[in-house]
């Protein structure tokens, strides 16, 4: 992976002092750090939770998992993720949502512009951001985190639904070495007439591997347009069955584009972490371990 210099110019960062009152879509011990990009040219809010043991175990580093539309979806990421770490089928992560401030922000043309991989006129004159919004992560969002708190780069993700699952598997053949993890929930893939169909083409031509656990899903009740292409590309990545990628194709069924995130985020996260969740038993398997009272099922 090519490195590449961290300048001033680059991104500018700034800690604001802003509570979780100030922001209706995030856990109450949620932290807040503001950014500019001039790579953008646009202002991020990162929004960061600590796992529960963050504070008592102060030599211990943890895995991060970075995600997009954090304004919609940080609070559900947060509560999913400490329900999976009380079952042990999550380990202890970070969670680093990206957004942007402001009480008024345009989420909608915002979002088509940075995770957007290429332009398409018709959609948003403004799209194709994707390539830059990627460098400003590498460069600006974790050199960041990794030395504010104790995310390990070892173990990042990346994680977004609709064009934010676009966003993570462009990132997944863009960088492939920056995120070891994907989940892409409802993934964009038809954008610019099929544009991850024809990246994956160029991608296999010139390999046969590309190391990442990866989540691919859709709902079984969205736009069957939308999911076909969806359905399509599953078939075409389980296909390749490339070195080094352990995949994991997903259909939830019933459900519309907007309501994939409550499975999709469970799901995926159970399966990009799989390879590092934690041995034993969890509280409830313990506490049951421990009784020795009979219990009387009446009929």
């Amino acid at each position: 992976m090519k490195t590449r210099l961290l300048t001033l110019s680059a991104v500018l960062i700034a800690a604001v002092s802003l509570t979780a009152q100030d922001h209706y879509f995030v856990a109450p011990d949620t932290q807040f750090h503001q950014m500019h990009s001039d790579l953008t040219g646009r202002d991020y809010e990162l929004l960061i939770t600590l796992p529960g043991s963050y504070e008592s175990e102060p030599e211990r580093s943890y895995p991060a998992l970075y995600l997009t539309d954090a304004q919609w979806d940080m609070a559900l990421l947060a509560s999913i993720r400490d329900k999976l770490i009380y079952d042990r089928v999550l380990p202890e992560i970070i969670l680093v949502g990206i957004t942007y401030p402001g009480a008024d922000a345009d989420y909608g043309t915002l979002r088509s512009r940075d995770m957007s991989p290429t332009r398409v006129e018709e959609r948003n004159p403004d799209s194709g951001d994707g390539p830059k919004f990627l460098q400003f992560i590498e460069e600006g969002i974790i050199p960041y985190i990794e030395t504010t708190y104790r995310a390990d780069p070892n173990e990042r993700a990346l994680g977004g639904s609709s064009f934010g699952g676009l966003f993570s598997l462009f990132a997944m053949y863009e960088k492939p070495e920056l995120f070891k993890r994907h989940i892409a929930i409802s993934p964009s893939v038809d954008w610019d007439k099929g544009y991850m169909f024809r990246r994956d083409n160029e991608h296999a031509s010139g390999s046969d591997a590309l190391a990442a656990r990866l989540f691919i899903s859709y709902g079984g009740g969205e736009y069957s347009k939308y999911t076909d292409t969806v359905a399509a590309f599953q078939k075409k990545l389980a296909a390749r069955e490339y070195k080094g990628m352990a995949l994991l194709n997903w259909t939830m069924e019933g459900e519309r584009h907007g309501g994939v995130g409550m499975e999709g985020w469970t799901r995926g996260l159970r399966w990009v972490f799989k390879d590092i969740v934690p041995e034993g038993p969890g509280p409830l398997e313990l506490l049951y371990q421990s009784r020795n009272d009979e219990i009387e099922i009446v009929e």
